[in-house]
């Protein structure tokens, strides 16, 4: 069985979430909400905690603790297994290469911290080369069109599709070239990491 074929992007954040440390559900919802997963995935607290007890159970996930507090319910804490890391690095770096949704793309680019950035490079390469594939032959179609005298008002969803795709060509090249001059802050260990808040509080208190 794949394993990695049947993970959810709820799934596949939720156990990105335990790379950085064991948390309970009721945490990783928070975190999920804090840094705007909700614009991409449907987070709901059901769904969530039917994720994790199913993680649980592939082995993907393990129970590490139950916590109380005062009279609430107990909470379980879950930590990430290897399968579990092996499982969700597997499924960003299928879907990076070739998503079947904008939310499966969405999702995996969210969590391509977790590869090395000259992997995520090498993908991005290739897939500025399938969206310029695509971009040109739409861009065909569309100047087909034109030229056959077809109303503009036929082929509009062409048109933005194909401004959509100019969109992402563009940040695409960006990317890459940030990440060949290595002006990308890949992880917390990066010396730079803490710069920018540093920088940040020392104009706030000028400021004040």
């Amino acid at each position: 069985m794949d394993v990695c074929a049947g993970l959810t992007p709820l799934a596949v954040s939720a156990l990105a979430l335990l790379e950085e440390r064991p948390m309970h559900p009721y945490e990783m919802l928070h975190l999920l909400r804090e840094r705007g997963r909700a614009e991409v995935l449907t987070i709901k607290a059901g769904s969530l905690y039917h994720t994790m007890s199913r993680l649980a159970e592939l082995g993907l996930a393990q129970v590490q603790a139950t916590e109380r507090d005062g009279n609430r319910p107990e909470r379980t804490v879950y930590g990430l297994t290897e399968k579990g890391r092996r499982a969700y690095v597997s499924w960003v770096r299928a879907h990076l290469d070739a998503p079947t949704s904008p939310q499966e793309y969405s999702v995996a680019l969210a969590e391509a911290h977790n590869l090395d950035a000259a992997e995520l490079a090498a993908i991005l390469v290739g897939r500025r080369g399938e969206l310029t594939a695509r971009a040109d032959s739409l861009r065909a179609r569309i100047a087909s069109a034109r030229d056959r005298g077809i109303p503009e008002a036929f082929y509009l969803e062409h048109e933005r599709r194909l401004a959509l795709l100019d969109c992402d060509i563009a940040w695409t090249a960006e990317a890459l070239s940030r990440l060949a001059a290595n002006d990308i802050i890949w992880s917390y260990q990066d010396p730079r990491a803490g710069q920018h808040r540093a920088g940040s509080h020392e104009n706030r208190t000028k400021t004040a």
